[in-house]
């Protein structure tokens, strides 16, 4: 993972002397999103609707995309997909407000992206590494998360 600065655990975690929960302006709301990718995708898409029953919402060349009943997104990326590099293995997107303004606030912590801010007004992204090197996501969306049913 040579093309990135691996950030000190102190350049991270800033101010983890302070009280757990503290209130910061950047607001973690859910996780609402994972990706994985494959080199097979129509085998991989079969086995998520197929075995795991998982209702597919939207299939392309390179990418098929399920919605969970909680709202939650899972995508399988392609060979072909450009965003096929970035997934080596699952990555997870954390919702916020305002993924411009999470993403500056990260950046001043030491947090390393990988991505500008792409998207648009009803759905904004970008990828970063943690401190152990794998990739995360802030992910700004109009989409609420359903609360499930009991008994789900």
């Amino acid at each position: 993972m040579g093309i990135f600065r691996q950030p000190r655990q102190q350049d991270v975690h800033s101010g983890c002397n302070q009280s757990i929960g503290k209130v910061n302006s950047m607001h973690v709301l859910g996780y609402t999103w994972a990706g994985v990718r494959t080199s097979d995708l129509k085998s991989t898409a079969r086995f998520f609707a197929d075995v795991l029953g998982l209702s597919v919402s939207h299939e392309s060349e390179s990418l098929v995309q399920f919605e969970m009943p909680s709202g939650q997104l899972f995508e399988v990326f392609g060979s072909d997909n450009r965003y096929y590099r970035l997934h080596a293995c699952p990555v997870l997107a954390f919702q916020v407000e305002d993924v411009k303004r999470a993403r500056m606030e990260l950046a001043s912590r030491g947090v390393q992206f990988e991505t500008d801010v792409e998207g648009n007004e009803s759905e904004a992204w970008t990828y970063f590494r943690g401190p152990d090197g794998f990739l995360y996501e802030l992910w700004q969306t109009a989409r609420a998360l359903k609360a499930l049913p009991h008994g789900q």
